[in-house]
């Protein structure tokens, strides 16, 4: 379940978000955190559940939270080799235009 509650406070925002029903107050800078923020513990929570459906009979409810996390970390590294070769692929991909065409001009 998730909670969650906003106060405004000099350009911050004070939220509390809940996961698994652990209150926790952050404060962010933008609107935009705030969605981030929420978001991602949305994400958190349906993770858990998902893993609570998938493996009912584990020993207590920390193996759902660390597989949680270890998913979640995994997902990022993937994302970052991603963003980090990404460039290359875009570059290579130029090259290879350039060269057809080169190609079909002649």
């Amino acid at each position: 379940m998730i909670k969650t509650e906003r106060k405004m406070e000099n350009r911050k925002f004070n939220i509390s978000v809940s996961i698994e029903g652990i209150q926790l107050p952050l404060t962010v800078s933008s609107a935009e955190e705030e969605k981030i923020y929420r978001s991602a513990a949305s994400n958190i929570q349906g993770r858990v559940q998902k893993l609570r459906n998938m493996y009912p009979n584990l020993k207590n409810d920390k193996y759902y939270y660390v597989m949680a996390m270890l998913n979640t970390a995994v997902e990022s590294v993937r994302t970052t080799n991603r963003n980090a070769t990404q460039p290359f692929f875009d570059m290579m991909e130029g090259l290879e235009a350039e060269i057809d065409d080169c190609i079909k001009k002649k």
